[in-house]
């Protein structure tokens, strides 16, 4: 016993699942958080619900039809309008206007068959045309897109389109080979249509999977930011107290015992820049120096801003002596960039210690605090080491740093 199916029936269904697919979209438009292109795919759906519903009632109401071919021809073109505003930086080399064009020449080009009465193969392959040539050039300009090989999304909607060009090639293929005895219109009718359900869903799933990617991007942007501020000082833009600890200790973990030199430096007289010149020179003054140390530095090296206008650095595979030449670089960078040589010069005071073996981070801090408290006490602008324990340090070479600062 052969199954016989109702091709009206079969019609109605399809337009049902047109509607539910549209109202899934625009309830979760209405719930969620979504992105510029979104309410133009679901546009596209309700305009793809509309057009099948309109063929449905052509029989009754044959002016319809010239409205309904043209909501089943925009459906690629107003998605691809969606992708263009989604993706604001995609880089097509094809201006916006074309895709109008070419949606307004493929309609056309049926309509004017079906105004001059043509026969149905000439209506098919009219439409059909039409149909392919708008299909390849919605999936050729979003394989185009700078995201195409990173988005899921991106790649289930080119292959939809693709799909449906190869059902319409295969429509105009037939229509232009001559009308088929007992192939009547409906058939053709609900091939399309099963074809624009097929992709009317798979449209939800895009839209819903480039929300979701967009939101974990900006997410992890966030993320990103958020990090940024917890580990990095703004003003100075090198780590803070907090993160220069963690990386200092993973550095001095990564090394043998006694391998890497600390030193701690801060701004002589730094009120008075402040107090002379006001706190947005002074903030430029701590930039100045904080670039001064990053253009001086290696790679594995570590800085960071204890805070004020004090600094730590930590020099693996250093000794003293090459962490004495580092300071002196660093002093003379800073000559080139003084924000007020004449007014309020700065310069620099260090100490210095060489880190002993299974020696904390913050035990080496203190250290190198005692030796910078030394070099305030012997005139300042000048860096001094320190070894021996905390509670009786021994002091070693001083040398004078670039300016005398009274």
């Amino acid at each position: 016993m052969s199954l016989t199916l109702h091709l009206p029936t079969l019609l109605y269904l399809c337009i049902a699942a047109l509607v539910v697919s549209a109202a899934v979209m625009t309830l979760f438009g209405r719930t969620q958080r979504v992105y510029r292109g979104y309410w133009w795919w679901t546009l596209a759906q309700w305009m793809l619900a509309a057009g099948l519903g309109l063929h449905a009632a052509r029989d009754a109401v044959p002016a319809v039809l010239p409205l309904a071919n043209l909501l089943l021809l925009q459906w690629p073109i107003v998605v691809l309008s969606g992708m263009r505003r989604f993706y604001p930086r995609h880089g097509l080399r094809v201006p916006a206007a074309c895709d109008g064009v070419l949606l307004a020449l493929a309609y056309l080009a049926w309509l004017a068959t079906w105004a001059a009465q043509a026969g149905l193969p000439a209506r098919v392959a009219a439409f059909s045309g039409g149909a392919l040539l708008l299909h390849l050039y919605g999936a050729v300009l979003m394989s185009r897109m700078t995201d195409f090989r990173q988005s899921a999304a991106l790649k289930a909607l080119a292959g939809v389109e693709l799909f449906g060009a190869l059902v319409q090639a295969a429509r105009l293929a037939g229509a232009l080979a001559g009308p088929t005895p007992g192939t009547p219109g409906p058939e053709v009718l609900l091939g399309s249509g099963l074809v624009v359900v097929a992709s009317a869903l798979v449209m939800i799933y895009a839209a819903l999977l480039l929300t979701y990617e967009r939101s974990v991007a900006n997410l992890r942007a966030m993320h990103r930011k958020l990090r940024f501020l917890a580990d990095i000082d703004v003003l100075t833009r090198v780590p803070n107290r907090r993160h220069f600890h963690e990386l200092a200790a993973r550095s001095l973990e990564g090394g043998p015992p006694g391998h890497a030199t600390l030193m701690m430096f801060d701004v002589d007289h730094f009120k008075r820049v402040n107090d002379l010149l006001g706190h947005a020179v002074g903030d430029e003054a701590l930039r100045q120096v904080a670039r001064c140390v990053r253009d001086t530095l290696r790679a594995g090296d570590v800085a960071g801003r204890l805070g004020g206008d004090e600094f730590a650095v930590l020099l693996p595979h250093t000794d003293l002596a090459d962490a004495m030449g580092v300071a002196s670089r660093i002093v003379s960078r800073l000559g080139d960039r003084q924000v007020a040589p004449r007014t309020a010069p700065v310069s620099l005071s260090f100490g210095m210690v060489q880190v002993g073996a299974d020696e904390a981070v913050a035990d080496a801090l203190r250290r190198a605090d005692q030796a910078l408290y030394e070099a305030k006490r012997q005139g300042r602008s000048c860096a001094v080491t320190a070894s021996g324990v905390e509670e009786e340090p021994v002091f070693g070479e001083s040398r004078r740093l670039g300016l005398s600062i009274p």
